[in-house]
């Protein structure tokens, strides 16, 4: 805002819009105010150095900014300032959430208003056209939270349907015309919304929440659609599955160990759906072991092998722990028989505060594989853990390799795909995060 308008009081105001439609003023500690002058989009409640308070700000303004579509329900519009009251940008507070502010903007000038947050979500899917125009029954992400300025928002596009995951509160309160504007610019068949839970919990949010078809005739019904992904066929399920119902993010990943993977004996371990195994075996493996806890998952694995019309002689797949099956080498012919290992565990870190734990369940499963596979083997290891580094994860496959006795190359490594953007200010949005590791 300009001097005038920052100074300016807020007479221009009623009482009673002066309570029940509040623009606040967050003042940042010395150490909070780096973090968002560099771009950085969150700003913990330990980073704030005074309490939330009105915002000296025109009339006019505060109706701006909560002017419809905009819903300020779980949440505040909020002028994020330096400790001197120097405004910094604008963004959403959330007083239940330990995360209680993200930035939307940095321009303090322009107010955030509704125009914003269509601007965000056009421009989203503006970047992902050329993946659109070239997989038009693919699986790729359109908005991916933060990394695309729109927090609390994941929207995958799966083939004809579009998936709405939402985590943040502010992105609950306004999911209805989210959904209207998406639809309006992809066009899809149907759609399905998907909270997050505890996410939503963690941000005050204490409604039923309960995943939703925009076709109220999907209800209970076959949730199952098919994408395409590096040439093969697979079943997706929103509603059923796991996250939006289908893991676009591994597709270069995938395609990268189909093509290392012609005649060999292939372990695809946490295999969900069976993407690294079916798309190996796709790729000329000589055989493929797919192996998860889940029978659901396993269920999945052979639906789509079927789909794929995949040799059944060459793919077997093995229920149990495994983290117990690799260490007790309980899995079929024993680690030594693979050529080729691929390790995607689900989250092992899931906030910061479990860091240490988390790395040393990640050093515990990869200690094992490498103990059991034979020189020459080629193991491909993942984390998708956000709360640790590219750089935590490999020095916790350093430890596995020391305490393994096992001298080991790095030979590729992998992030997520280009619909999965990193901003540079935000190394958090990097949360996948992978190595090809030869023993020797």
């Amino acid at each position: 805002m300009n001097k005038h308008a920052q100074n300016q009081s807020v007479q221009n105001t009623t009482p009673k819009d002066q309570s029940a439609r509040q623009i606040l003023e967050l003042r940042l500690s010395p150490k909070g105010i780096k973090p968002v002058r560099n771009g950085h989009p969150w700003v913990f409640r330990n980073a704030l150095g005074t309490a939330p308070r009105a915002a000296g700000l025109p009339g006019a303004v505060i109706e701006m900014v909560h002017a419809p579509p905009l819903v300020w329900h779980h949440t505040r519009p909020a002028l994020a300032c330096d400790p001197s009251g120097r405004p910094l940008g604008w963004g959403i507070y959330n007083g239940s959430s330990r995360l209680a502010l993200r930035m939307i903007t940095r321009n303090p000038e322009i107010p955030i208003r509704g125009e914003t947050f269509f601007q965000l979500l056009r421009d989203a899917v503006d970047r992902r056209e050329n993946l659109r125009r070239d997989h038009s029954e693919g699986a790729f992400r359109l908005v991916f939270g933060e990394a695309d300025g729109f927090p609390g928002l994941v929207a995958d596009l799966l083939g004809r349907t579009l998936v709405l995951e939402i985590s943040s509160a502010f992105a609950w309160d306004n999911r209805q015309w989210i959904q209207e504007e998406l639809v309006r610019l992809t066009d899809p068949l149907r759609v399905y919304l998907a909270p997050d839970r505890e996410m939503l919990r963690r941000e005050g949010v204490t409604a039923p929440l309960q995943g939703q078809w925009s076709n109220p005739q999907e209800e209970g019904g076959d949730a199952r659609g098919i994408v395409e992904e590096n040439g093969l066929s697979w079943y997706a399920l929103p509603g059923t599955g796991q996250k939006t119902g289908f893991y676009c993010d591994q597709r270069e990943n995938r395609r990268w160990v189909a093509g290392q993977a012609r005649g060999l004996r292939v372990l695809d371990a946490f295999c969900y759906h069976g993407g690294f195994g079916l798309t190996a075996l796709a790729g000329g493996a000589a055989s493929v072991v797919c192996a998860d806890s889940s029978a659901s998952a396993l269920q999945l694995v052979e639906a789509n092998r079927d789909l794929q019309q995949a040799p059944a002689e060459r793919l077997h797949t093995v229920r149990g722990d495994l983290f117990e099956l690799l260490r007790n080498n309980a899995l079929p012919q024993g680690l030594e028989s693979f050529d080729l290992v691929v390790l995607d565990p689900p989250k092992l870190v899931p906030a910061r505060q479990h860091r240490d734990a988390g790395l040393r369940a990640y050093k515990d499963l990869n200690l094992v594989a490498l103990q059991g596979m034979r020189k020459g083997g080629l193991l491909v290891t993942f984390s998708c853990s956000g709360a640790i580094s590219r750089d935590d994860f490999r020095t916790a496959l350093a430890w596995a390799a020391a305490d393994a006795g096992k001298t080991v190359r790095i030979e590729g490594q992998f992030t997520q795909g280009p619909d999965h953007p990193v901003p540079l200010h935000f190394p958090e949005a990097e949360y996948l995060k992978g190595f090809a590791l030869r023993v020797d």
